[in-house]
């Protein structure tokens, strides 16, 4: 869970500065997940979502997004950024999947009071945000899901970072589903 927490922490404070392309943050109005709830979908086992995963592919197969639901899937990266770019762990946890959440926190261990008491305190990154440069390939996928190629800039790595990121749709907003490392990484 803090190591959950300490990369989080750490991604907000990496990056370069933003850059003519990049899109500027939003702020993070996500309502943190309580205690209560983290708990309950540690204690569900019954939870069993995909594991982001490209099947071998560079890029998963898909089908285009429309531009709806591209829009939708940047406004959630866009939340997520702002969320970790403020220290906001909790808020942030509230845009994944509860299926994704799940797989995070399991491998984390046991979530004890004080350990949501320390996520709670919200801790800002130092220096400029991360910010999000590209969204693209926005894509819906076969097995229902939607994804996109997301680039971001964290200011103390000299080149963005990109990620392959899932999304479904939960309780009538779009959430993250995975996110998969870095899918390239070039040298100039």
């Amino acid at each position: 869970m803090l190591l959950i927490a300490a990369l989080s922490a750490h991604s907000g404070a990496l990056g370069a500065p933003a850059t003519p392309s990049s899109v500027p943050a939003v702020t993070c109005t996500a309502q943190p997940r309580t205690y209560d709830e983290l708990a309950a979908l540690l204690a569900d086992r019954s939870l069993a979502t995909p594991a982001a995963a490209t099947g071998g592919l560079t890029l998963p197969a898909g089908t285009p997004a429309n531009a709806a639901e591209s829009s939708a899937m940047k406004n959630i990266v866009l939340e997520w950024l702002a969320c970790q770019n403020a220290g906001e762990q909790l808020r942030a946890w509230s845009l994944f999947s509860d299926g994704y959440l799940h797989r995070l926190l399991s491998r984390q261990g046991i979530l004890s009071e004080e350990s949501y008491v320390m996520l709670a305190t919200p801790t800002p990154s130092e220096g400029p945000p991360a910010t999000l440069q590209e969204l693209r390939g926005a894509r819906r996928l076969p097995d229902g899901r939607m994804g996109a190629m997301v680039v971001v800039a964290y200011p103390s790595v000299p080149m963005p970072k990109t990620f392959f990121v899932y999304f479904i749709e939960e309780g009538n907003q779009l959430v993250i589903d995975g996110i998969l490392g870095e899918i390239s990484f070039s040298v100039p």
